[in-house]
C-alpha cells in the first residue's frame, strides 16, 4: 500500500477542535496519524511527501445549499457535474435545492436524485424536498413520505412560505416527525422586485433594493412559530444585522 505524508499543513478538525500546524500520514489512502510533531524529526524512508505549504488540511466539507439544474435544465448543470466542480474545492456532501423543474415534491423525484448520485456523482449527495407542492407557498407536500424516501430536509429553496398559517402547519408536521425545515427568510411584498439589501451601494448602483425589515420581520414570524409548534427550524439565509440578532434572541428563549 501506498504511504503519504503530508507535511506543513495547517491541520483542522472541528469535531477535536484542532487547529495546528503540523503533519498527516495516510495508508492506501486512509488516514493513519496526524498531529503537531508527526514528522518532527524528518519523514521515514519509503514514503511519498506533499508539502502542503500551510494550505489548509481538513475533513471534507459540507454545502448545505447547492442549486444544480438537474432535473430539467441539465444544460446548466447535472448532478454529475455539479459534485465534480464540489470535489475540486474540497466538499465531499451536497445538499441539493428542490427547485428544479419538475419540483423535487414527489417521492419518485427524490429517488431520482438519489439514484443520479449513486450512479454518476464523485461526492454524496442528498436531496431536499420542497415544503409546499409546486414550491406554491399553499399546500404542504408529502413531508412524511419524502422523508421516508430520504429527503434530509425540507426548503422552498429561494421562495418564501408567507402565508403565516401554511407555515404554522408545516412547523407542527414536521415536529410530530422530527423534520427539518429550512426556510429562506423574505416578506415577499416589502422586497417586492429588490435585487440586493437597500443602502447607499443599492443607490448607487441604480438597483432597486430590499428593506432590512423584509427579512427581519420573517425572521421574527418564523422564530414565533417555532415557539408555537416546537419544530425543527433552520433559517436558510442571512444578510443583515438585524436578523443576526433576531435569532440570537430566539436562541436565548429556548
Amino acid at each position: 500500500m501506498s504511504l503519504v505524508a503530508y507535511i506543513n499543513a495547517r491541520l483542522i478538525d472541528p469535531a477535536s477542535g484542532l487547529d495546528c500546524t503540523g503533519g498527516l500520514s495516510t495508508e492506501g489512502g486512509r488516514i493513519t496519524e496526524l498531529g503537531a510533531d508527526l514528522f518532527a524529526d524528518g519523514v521515514p524512508d519509503g514514503m511519498e511527501v506533499v508539502d502542503c505549504g500551510g494550505r489548509v488540511l481538513c475533513p471534507g466539507l459540507i454545502d448545505m445549499r447547492v442549486f444544480v439544474g438537474e432535473p430539467g435544465a441539465e444544460h446548466k448543470e447535472t448532478l454529475a457535474s455539479a459534485s465534480q466542480a464540489a470535489a475540486a474545492g474540497g466538499v465531499t456532501c451536497i445538499i441539493v435545492q428542490p427547485n428544479t423543474d419538475p419540483v423535487i415534491d414527489e417521492v419518485a423525484l427524490v429517488e431520482y436524485v438519489k439514484r443520479q448520485a449513486r450512479d454518476k456523482a464523485v461526492v454524496r449527495i442528498h436531496p431536499m424536498a420542497a415544503i409546499t407542492k409546486g414550491l406554491a407557498g399553499e399546500q404542504m407536500a408529502e413531508l412524511g413520505l419524502l422523508a421516508e424516501a430520504d429527503a434530509v430536509a425540507f426548503t422552498d429553496a429561494d421562495r418564501t412560505v408567507a402565508k403565516a398559517q401554511v407555515m404554522r402547519r408545516v412547523l407542527s408536521y414536521a415536529s410530530a416527525f422530527n423534520l427539518l425545515i429550512c426556510h429562506y427568510p423574505e416578506e415577499p411584498s416589502l422586497a417586492g422586485s429588490g435585487v440586493m439589501n437597500a443602502g447607499e451601494i443599492a443607490m448607487r448602483l441604480g438597483l432597486p433594493g430590499i428593506p432590512t425589515q423584509a427579512e427581519t420581520i420573517m425572521v421574527e414570524r418564523d422564530l414565533r412559530l417555532v415557539e408555537m409548534t416546537g419544530g425543527r427550524y433552520h433559517v436558510a439565509a442571512l444578510s443583515t444585522a438585524q436578523a443576526i440578532e433576531a435569532v440570537q434572541r430566539g436562541k436565548a428563549r429556548g
